[in-house]
């Protein structure tokens, strides 16, 4: 049984991808061999070895991806972090600060002007035209008050990951 911290958990599981990918890619490079020339079969029997440990290998990545996930998932579940005085999951936490961030990236996007956005134009036959978002100073104040809010829960996730642990039975590490 290992002990691990949600950070180095979440750390193990973007190895462990890492790792299991290299395995894939044996398939399309030193596995990926001529198995036959006209008509008469290599003898590739010196693979047939590593392409069998190589497949050991993925399952036993696969198996500890899926019990570090299910770990980190179940933690993320129950455990919990309070924002401003409200109590919420890890879970509703992070998908708070998903949705969030999505609001600020997509309203931004819209309300700052630049390269090919110019705020003002010339349009012939119109004269100069000046472009804006409705409203703006009050779309402002609320995309700053959900960047405070995203800065926050941020720092409230990192702490959460740090200090939060999990038990699990791992094969490759």
């Amino acid at each position: 049984m290992t002990t691990l911290t949600l950070q180095e958990a979440i750390f193990n599981v973007s190895n462990l991808r890492n790792q299991i990918t290299k395995e894939y890619e044996k398939f399309s490079t030193e596995f990926r061999v001529p198995i036959a020339v006209n008509n008469e079969k290599i003898d590739n029997d010196d693979k047939v070895v590593k392409v069998n440990e190589n497949l050991e290998k993925i399952k036993d990545l696969k198996t500890d991806l899926i019990t570090l996930k299910t770990a980190i998932h179940l933690k993320n579940t129950t455990g919990e972090i309070s924002v401003d005085g409200h109590v919420m999951t890890a879970s509703a936490t992070l998908e708070s600060l998903k949705i969030e961030r999505d609001i600020i990236n997509n309203i931004s996007s819209n309300i700052n002007f630049g390269y090919g956005r110019e705020r003002v134009k010339t349009i012939s036959g119109v004269g100069i035209v000046e472009e804006g978002i409705i409203n703006e100073d009050a779309v402002r104040d609320y995309l700053e008050l959900l960047e405070t809010s995203v800065h926050k829960k941020s720092m409230l996730i990192d702490k959460f990951n740090s200090s939060e642990t999990i038990e699990v039975t791992l094969k490759t590490i």
